[in-house]
């Protein structure tokens, strides 16, 4: 039995207590790894504010602003998407993955697959890959430069 009242184990007995070497972080000194509240402090500070300028107006004001001035309007976005591509592209595209997909669905629920179903497959996928050939550009414009950058 130890002297706290705790039971001791063989290994214990020849041990001295280490609670008491620890040292006291008040008395370590002057460690250049360890910084002081205010220096710690001060920089919590500045990580919290920020580093780059703001302006003076909101955003709402500088919106108003232009447009008294300058008689600034906001243009309406252009529409992106498949509906503002040609047809002949969304067919191309439709025809090539809804080829995959008709092969996968053939796969697994067919079983042998039949050869009418995988001639069709075959040709609605080639038909798809030559119609986005056939949308690959034939030229570049000056406006894309050299091709290094993405």
């Amino acid at each position: 039995m130890n002297d706290d009242g705790t039971a001791s184990t063989p290994d214990d007995e020849g041990r001295e207590d280490w609670r008491g070497e620890v040292p006291d972080p008040e008395r370590i000194g002057h460690d250049r790894s360890r910084i002081s509240d205010e220096e710690w402090d001060d920089l919590v500070r500045r990580i919290a504010e920020p580093s780059a300028t703001t302006g003076d107006m909101p955003a709402e004001d500088v919106r108003d602003a232009l447009e008294d001035t300058e008689h600034w309007e906001r243009e309406p976005a252009e529409p992106i998407g498949w509906r503002t591509a040609s047809p002949t592209l969304v067919l191309s595209w439709a025809a090539a993955l809804g080829a995959v997909v008709l092969l996968l669905i053939g796969v697994i629920f067919f079983r042998p697959l039949p050869g009418w179903y995988l001639l069709i497959g075959l040709a609605v996928g080639i038909g798809g890959a030559v119609g986005l050939f056939f949308h690959l550009p034939s030229h570049r414009s000056a406006d894309d430069g050299d091709g290094s950058s993405v």
